[in-house]
């Protein structure tokens, strides 16, 4: 009886499966990396990374706060849509130059962009202090407020954003979801925490030592990150070329991907809807008769401890939720091995409460409900845009991950600038209805956009998968037949 004999390099591999295809550091991951990392400085950049999403997106988040204090003290003669590019501005320039702190975080420039984060910040909220003359009524001027909190602050921001999920997603390559996720946490924390304290310290100091308090805290808390915040070395270092060669800032084989390019123009409609309604919940509450607002020192005429829910309450209730679609969010992602699935799910879910919950909520009950529940698929949704990048982009690209990120934020960044401007205009217009219309509208596209993506991704790793086995199959063939005895 004649039986084939096989060499040792013709024996047979193991069948890959095309739908569970996991990035190159993944596959490093699960064979010479333990699942939780046991150098200390991981965990001392989750912290890190925590206190930068806390001074960026958690201060984003926190601006509704702020527009109130505008809208009723400092600045009432200021519209609606000058007041929305206020916080949009921030976003906005959050967001434009992550395409520059990506490649720099590539090349582990990390300190440079940390130290200037803190320094931009810190600046940018004292300053913002001087703003409001002695703190009376309509004593602010708009245009120094724009340029503190809008154009300063809104720099620093972006030194840390990038920053934050960059560093862990590397700390943490078996458990990047989970640590994007806790590090994400930050923006809900920051978001429950500025607008309790901004009320709390301009009713009990006035506005501007109120703030000099405030700029304190984010000193404090961005300098904390800044010292934490050590890159890690185990991952290739990418030297930074020429800084006027477009191929140092831009990776042209990322807009060539259909799914990584879907995936972008997602993520940039959900940050022209979602902060639609962050922006206007207070004046939602208001105007719905959900709550008044707090009074402060020289203020509005509204009687201090009158009764009655107080609006900022709603952002509040809002941010603190959002802590746990970040964590749920992070946990299913982690699961399924797919964030992207999550983050179709979450979009879905928010487009029917834009529709149908903000327009024809009743009572103080249903409008907590909505906040509460908005607040958790947010903060699902802000949460997983830098997991589904590290999911797209392909085994061979792995050490650009922190350039394709950037790239998206940059992308971005023109939605999150313009999607407020948008809904304040339809609610001058229309009603304040009609900004969770427009919410609705974005995030039920982005629900199928994010699906093609999905799709598109499984198709491409089927098809690279056949043809790594086709051509393994064939190599080894030619090397070594089969001997017949």
């Amino acid at each position: 009886m004649s039986t084939p004999i096989q060499s040792h390099n013709s024996i047979e591999k193991p069948a890959v499966d095309p739908d569970n295809i996991s990035p190159a550091i993944s596959v490093l991951a699960a064979t010479i990396v333990p699942e939780w990392p046991r150098n200390w400085k991981a965990y001392a950049a989750l912290v890190s990374g925590f206190f930068m999403m806390f001074n960026c997106w958690g201060m984003v988040n926190a601006y509704g706060a702020f527009m109130g204090l505008y809208d009723e003290h400092l600045l009432t003669k200021s519209s609606d849509l000058e007041l929305s590019l206020v916080g949009s501005t921030e976003s906005f320039l959050l967001l434009l130059p992550s395409i520059f702190a990506g490649r720099l975080l590539d090349a582990r420039r990390h300190y440079y962009l940390g130290f200037t984060g803190f320094l931009l910040l810190f600046l940018g909220y004292f300053l913002l202090s001087f703003t409001g003359g002695q703190g009376q009524k309509d004593q602010g001027n708009y245009g120094l407020v724009w340029i503190t909190s809008g154009l300063m602050a809104g720099l620093g921001m972006t030194c840390f954003f990038t920053y934050s999920s960059h560093n862990v997603i590397q700390w943490f390559p078996r458990k990047r979801y989970i640590a994007a996720g806790i590090t994400s946490t930050g923006a809900g924390a920051g978001g429950i925490i500025y607008p309790l304290a901004l009320k709390f310290l301009v009713a009990r100091f006035g506005f501007p030592t109120g703030v000099r308090i405030l700029s304190a805290v984010v000193a404090g808390t961005t300098l904390i990150a800044f010292i934490l915040g050590a890159p890690c070395k185990d991952v290739p270092r990418r030297q930074v070329g020429s800084v006027f060669n477009f191929s140092t800032w831009i990776d042209k084989q990322a807009f060539r991907n259909k799914s990584y390019t879907l995936y972008v123009i997602a993520v940039a409609l959900v940050y022209g809807g979602f902060y639609s309604i962050a922006f206007h919940v207070t004046e939602w509450a208001e105007v719905k008769g959900f709550g008044t607002d707090e009074d402060i020192p020289g203020g509005t005429g509204e009687q201090p401890g009158a009764s009655g829910f107080r609006t900022f309450w709603f952002l509040t209730i809002m941010n603190g939720a959002s802590i746990i679609g970040r964590l749920a969010s992070a946990v299913f992602a982690t699961h399924l091995s797919n964030p992207i699935v999550v983050h179709t799910a979450t979009c879905f879910l928010a487009s029917l409460l834009a529709f149908f919950w903000w327009p024809f909520a009743a009572n103080n009950a249903g409008a907590i409900a909505f906040c509460t529940l908005f607040g958790i698929l947010g903060g699902s949704m802000l949460s997983l845009p830098a997991s589904g990048v590290a999911y797209l982009i392909p085994d061979e690209r792995h050490s650009h991950v922190g350039q394709w990120t950037g790239m998206m934020w940059s992308s971005v960044s023109i939605f999150a600038l313009i999607g407020p401007l948008i809904a304040a205009a339809l609610q001058r217009r229309f009603g304040m209805d009609a900004v969770g219309y427009w919410c609705g509208a974005t995030m039920l596209l982005t629900t199928v956009l994010l699906a093609a993506s999905v799709w598109l991704k499984r198709k491409e790793d089927k098809g690279s998968t056949t043809s790594t086995l086709v051509g393994e199959g064939e190599k080894r063939g030619e090397q070594t037949p089969a001997v017949i005895v």
